[in-house]
Parts: C-alpha cells; structure tokens; sequence
C-alpha cells in the first residue's frame, strides 16, 4: 500500500507516531502503537490461517471416479460407451459439459462469485433407452 506521498502505510504510521511525542501527545502516540501492534498480529495470524477441514477436498483419482460426457443421446462415458449403473455405483461421478457450457462457465467465473451452483432443470428427462 503507497500513499500519495510515496511512502508506505506502516511508514506514515510511524512518522504519525513520531509527530505525536514531539508534540508530547502522549496517550495518542501509545494508542497508535498499540494500534499497529495489532495490525501486525492480525496479518501474522491471517497467514497461518488454512482452510477448514470441512470445505478442503482433495480431487478424486481416476479409480474412485467415472467420467461422463453429457450429449443428446445421454450421458456416456468419456470412451464412447453408455453409461452403466455398475460402472458409476459407489464412485464419484465427474459430468463433462459440453464446449458452449465449459465457455459459459469459464464467463461465469471469470467474475470471482462468492460461491457457484450448477443447477439441472427440473423439467429434464433422462434419455429413452
């Protein structure tokens, strides 16, 4: 952070502090150090800061997961073949858009949101087999 005279935040702190004894403001100069003392604290302890356990996942590897590509004909396995219920039962299923939804998701994105929820129609049948 750069002030408009150049300097720092912490540097105009301290040359704010500094002014204060001069003028023999005692009790505003030991409130402004307290004060950075904090800050300083605050952005140690920032730092150290990681991610819940709860909200930390790890991405599955290929033999805990089964990759499908959606299409007008239903979902299929990235290989061609038609997705079989033994094939995805007791993993995670990982659902690849397709090229206009990946660009649409990419647009979404790019504008940093809080969170993002993919929602599926209520409306949407699956394919006739």
């Amino acid at each position: 952070m750069t002030s408009r005279s150049g300097r720092s935040g912490f540097e105009e702190m301290e040359a704010l502090i500094y002014r204060l004894f001069a003028e023999k403001q005692f009790a505003l100069a030991l409130l402004a150090l307290v004060m950075v003392a904090q800050l300083l604290s605050a952005q140690f302890l920032l730092l150290r800061l990681s991610p819940p356990k709860s909200q930390a996942s790890a991405a599955p590897v290929s033999k805990q997961r089964v990759d499908v590509q959606c299409g007008d004909t239903g979902a299929r396995m990235l290989s061609g073949d038609a997705m079989s219920l033994a094939a995805a039962q007791g993993k995670v299923v990982v659902v690849h858009l397709g090229a206009s939804a990946d660009a649409c998701l990419a647009q979404v994105t790019s504008v940093n949101p809080s969170e993002l929820v993919v929602g599926v129609s209520a409306d949407a049948q699956p394919a006739s087999r």
